[in-house]
């Protein structure tokens, strides 16, 4: 009997301290600024040791109700703390805004700002933005952080009926200087925005590091964020692990994407990838559970692992996590980790497409035109393939355009088939580029530009395309639209058997047959016969009925590449090798007195470029050799190539002038301390040229320029300041 007495009292002591607790935590984190006296900012703090131990919950409730209603702001801030939460008796709001309209009168900061809230957000009554102002103004006008935070945000937003940046910036400005961390934050995003202010990016660091250093993973995270995205800094890596380490989901999704992307960070870890990653999975975050999919599927670091990544795919795309449906319909439909299942993969497929995904809606496409786990049915194709194409998916608008070619699922209109060749080539899908050009060739569905149409197969030539090869191959035989030239269709010739094109390698294999190189006419006729070719298998078995080469002959030669001296209308003299062809002559082929061909790779470098089917339409003679070389050498990151392409790009020689490329190019080659580069992006600052004017961007590549004793560089920054003076 006596424990339990004991034991009663202990939980009802306990029970007392809770609910006091309790109250206590329901304040503000401001300091507990509950009875902060009108003519002053002070903070009152409730001690445990003057709190009677002894009160029951119901004791303690008709205590408070007695002092409130003798003017005890305290208790009255209580009971309005008490009905708020529904700490110790039922919930009631109502009750509540009475006490804290009690307390508030009074003058005490605290009380007057919950009073504002309760008006704002219609808290237990009607929602009234005048009321809600005027609580808010007394709050903040006694330094209440809280109250200043939430009234700047008012007129930032313009929750008044106007967006007024100035009264933000006051009030955020005054919060902030008073140490409030959300205060800081927003603070700090006006300077980084330029929002109500002029962008300070210097001052927006100070207030986010404030606002960082009071430990709230949030701010943390803000910092980070400004450090990554604004100043270009390593140190965000640090302020993401403080804010990932308080358990921010966003800073731990961004620790994981930056080590798997490795940006930085000295080098790509998926295993920190999927460290943070995971962490942030396992707290139902769907971006990370799709990632830690990606990295079991497809991480070279990470041991494979598809079990792990289906059920993080799966609890992604329960989520309705678009991608993560389309990469779980993909393994379905391959077989890839499970058993293959086309209804699971079309019905994932569907849920992705619904949502606006364009890889899904493209895919759902192919599987109605290869009836693939549903019948074939080319309108359902069209159907899906115009939301992808919509959305700019570039295979789903060739894809169309070609449904608009055949007529399938829709009417054949060369005009529409020409809008999406025309979308899909602009994202530089070649084989879009290649039709689109033939139309133009043509003039079906577009107004013919014969010139226009040759420059875009010029350019396709140069990357690989094969069917672009061989058709220019075609044009320069027939000399039926551009001037027939033996040479240059031969040379197109040639890049297009070696490129694997089929019929090119079997008119190849003719021409060796007819001049009597048999073994060259076999190399290239057993190549095009190897991709079922039927007129070179054709040709090969007569050549054999007829004795002219056994079957082991033929594979012997399979190896042997031909001689380049065949392919072109050649004459020896004095033991060199000259092609016959004018367009050879050029400056940049007259530099050479003898131009000697002795390989494959030499021949084809004479492949004409735009400059010089130009000529063959129009008379021009420029060439466009060197930009092909240039472009190479940019691509490898060749400061001086860099240069010189940016150069013509700014005066429009060879190239289309393009100021802005022009600057792109020049500002690499400044960034890889090219003096004369740095040079020139000072004046393209300084005038504008393919950039906005920007005279301290000016100041500074010329500065950079003089330091290294460039004198050209000191003369410009000598012009900058005289004019800044």
């Amino acid at each position: 009997m006596m424990m339990f007495l004991v034991t009663n009292l202990i939980f009802k002591n306990l029970m007392v301290r809770t609910i006091l607790l309790l109250l206590l935590l329901s304040l503000p984190v401001q300091a507990l600024q509950i009875l902060q006296p009108k003519d002053g900012y002070k903070t009152v703090k409730q001690s445990f040791s003057q709190v009677e131990s002894t009160l029951s919950p119901t004791q303690l409730l008709t205590r408070l109700e007695k002092s409130a209603k003798s003017g005890n702001a305290r208790e009255q801030f209580s009971l309005a703390n008490m009905y708020h939460g529904g700490i110790g008796v039922k919930q009631d709001l109502r009750l509540s805004f009475y006490w804290y309209t009690q307390v508030a009168e009074q003058g005490y900061a605290n009380a007057q700002f919950r009073l504002a809230n309760y008006h704002h957000q219609g808290i237990g009554i009607d929602r009234d933005m005048n009321k809600a102002m005027q609580w808010y103004q007394k709050s903040a006008q006694q330094d209440f952080v809280v109250a200043q935070h939430a009234l700047a945000l008012i007129y930032q937003n313009g929750e008044t009926g106007e967006i007024d940046y100035d009264k933000a910036y006051y009030w955020h400005e005054r919060s902030a200087q008073l140490g409030y961390g959300k205060a800081q934050s927003s603070l700090a995003k006006m300077y980084e925005t330029g929002q109500g202010v002029d962008q300070d990016l210097i001052l927006a660091q100070h207030w986010y590091i404030k606002a960082a250093q009071q430990y709230d993973p949030k701010a943390q995270y803000d910092l980070a964020d400004f450090l990554e995205n604004k100043i270009n800094s390593a140190r965000a890596i640090t302020w993401y692990e403080k804010s990932a380490d308080q358990g921010l989901v966003a800073a731990q999704y961004r620790l994981a994407e930056l080590h798997y992307l490795g940006d930085l960070v000295r080098k790509k870890d998926d295993f920190e990838s999927l460290k943070w990653a995971m962490m942030a999975a396992k707290q139902g975050d769907i971006d990370a559970q799709f990632l830690v999919g990606v990295i079991y599927r497809n991480s070279e670091q990470v041991p494979r692992d598809l079990t792990q990544a289906l059920y993080w795919y799966q609890q992604a795309a329960d989520k309705d996590h678009a991608e993560a449906q389309y990469n779980l319909a993909t393994l379905y439909l391959r077989g890839e980790g499970v058993q293959k299942d086309f209804n699971r993969a079309i019905e994932l497929y569907h849920n992705a497409a619904n949502q606006g995904f364009t890889r899904a809606q493209y895919s759902l496409a192919l599987r109605y035109l290869r009836a693939e786990g549903v019948e074939r049915d080319y309108e359902q194709a069209v159907a899906w393939l115009s939301k992808a194409a919509e959305g700019g998916h570039a295979l789903a608008q060739y894809s169309l355009a070609l449904r608009y070619k055949l007529g399938q699922g829709v009417n054949k209109d060369p005009e529409k088939e020409v809008y999406w060749y025309q979308k899909s080539a602009s994202q530089g899908n070649l084989e879009a580029q290649y039709y689109l050009a033939l139309l133009l060739l043509k003039g079906e569905g577009v107004e013919q530009d014969i010139e226009k149409a040759l420059f875009m197969l010029s350019d396709l030539a140069v990357e690989g395309h094969e069917s672009a090869q061989y058709q220019l191959y075609t044009l320069y035989n027939k000399g039926n639209i551009v001037g027939k030239d033996e040479t240059l269709s031969r040379v197109y010739l040639l890049k297009a058997s070696e490129s694997g094109h089929s019929d090119a390698q079997y008119h190849l294999g003719q021409i060796y047959h007819e001049q009597g190189l048999l073994r060259e006419a076999l190399y290239w006729l057993h190549l095009s016969a190897d991709q079922n070719y039927a007129p070179a298998q054709k040709m090969l078995d007569g050549l054999q009925t007829a004795g002219k080469k056994n079957l082991q002959d033929v594979v012997q030669v399979k190896v042997v590449k031909p001689s380049v001296k065949v392919i072109a209308d050649i004459q020896k003299t004095a033991g060199v090798t000259i092609l016959n062809n004018s367009f050879l002559t050029t400056d940049l082929m007259t530099k050479k007195k003898d131009v000697v061909i002795d390989s494959i790779d030499q021949l084809v470098s004479f492949i004409p470029t735009k400059a010089q089917i130009k000529q063959s339409l129009v008379s021009n003679s420029k060439s466009m050799d060197d930009v092909v070389e240039l472009v190479t050498n940019v691509k490898e990151g060749d400061p001086v190539a860099q240069h010189n392409l940016s150069t013509l790009f700014s005066d429009g020689i060879v190239v289309p002038k393009d100021n802005r490329k022009a600057f792109m190019l020049m500002l690499e080659a400044a960034k890889q301390g090219l003096t004369q580069s740095q040079n020139s992006v000072a004046i393209m600052y300084l005038d504008g040229v393919g950039v906005d004017s920007d005279r301290e961007q000016a100041y500074f590549w010329a500065s950079t320029s003089a330091r290294k004793g460039n004198h050209t560089g000191k003369k410009i920054l000598l012009q900058i300041i005289s004019k800044n003076q």
